[in-house]
């Protein structure tokens, strides 16, 4: 039986914050610092590794420099590995609970790091300046232009039913031509009135160059509309894992 040390019987009492989750892999431990720039380490389980560092309680405040450290972990982490990654600001008690959550979801997170194998999540913001955008339309289709007995109300529906049609078909463009090079979609809702359009993809690695290029070659085409293209990220959309830490989080 090995005996532990006062320090590693003290570190595995201690709260335990989740950064995500991949395959064991030998002694691999990761070079980064976390949260209050404690080490990154490995608690390994079940042919599991979580990668945690210890945090003085069972909350973790929601700040900028938090939020910040929380994903540049994640990204260094998604760089060399597939990760099944874990939402901010969850906190587990110890690391006998962390290896206790590894060994009951097991399955289930065996089943995410196969589908994630290899792949990577790249996002696609596309942003309408509706007025420049009415302004294409009407000069492009004369007939749009308000007649001189029409109603403004009537004339501003016709406008905007064009617009819809207009970005519908735009944005189906898009899709048909990133659809090829990914595995997987996945659409939230806009955030804001100008965000047209929120959009992952789960793309393979090989593919991430190529799958920029078509972005670059369509979004060319669109010059009435802004884009933010993001990522490689650790694959949050795509991940459909519920963890149960909710009480033992609330034990601390």
């Amino acid at each position: 039986m090995t005996t532990k040390t006062p320090a590693e019987s003290s570190r595995e009492a201690r709260a335990h914050y989740l950064y995500g989750i991949v395959r064991e892999d030998g002694g691999w431990e990761p070079d980064l610092a976390g949260l209050g720039a404690a080490p990154v380490r490995a608690v390994r389980e079940a042919g599991l590794a979580a990668l945690v560092s210890d945090v003085a309680g069972p909350r973790v405040v929601p700040t900028r420099e938090h939020l910040l450290i929380h994903q540049r972990v994640t990204e260094a982490l998604v760089r060399e590995h597939t990760l099944v990654p874990v939402a901010f600001g969850t906190v587990l008690p110890s690391e006998e609970r962390v290896r206790e959550l590894l060994r009951v979801a097991r399955a289930p997170l065996n089943r995410a790091l196969s589908d994630l194998e290899g792949r990577v999540e790249l996002g696609l913001k596309v942003y309408c300046h509706g007025d420049a955008l009415t302004r294409r339309l009407v000069e492009a289709q004369p007939g749009l232009s308000r007649g001189p007995s029409e109603p403004e109300e009537d004339h501003e529906a016709r406008l905007e039913a064009a617009l819809r049609d207009c970005t519908a078909k735009d944005l189906d463009g898009l899709r048909a031509g990133l659809r090829p090079l990914a595995e997987a979609a996945h659409e939230a809702p806009p955030l804001g009135e100008r965000m047209l359009w929120n959009a992952a993809w789960l793309v393979d690695r090989t593919r991430v160059a190529a799958f920029e290029a078509r972005v670059q070659s369509l979004v060319a085409r669109l010059d009435t509309y802004t884009f933010r293209f993001t990522g490689p990220w650790p694959a949050y959309s795509f991940v459909d894992v519920r963890l149960d830490v909710e009480t033992a989080s609330a034990a601390l």
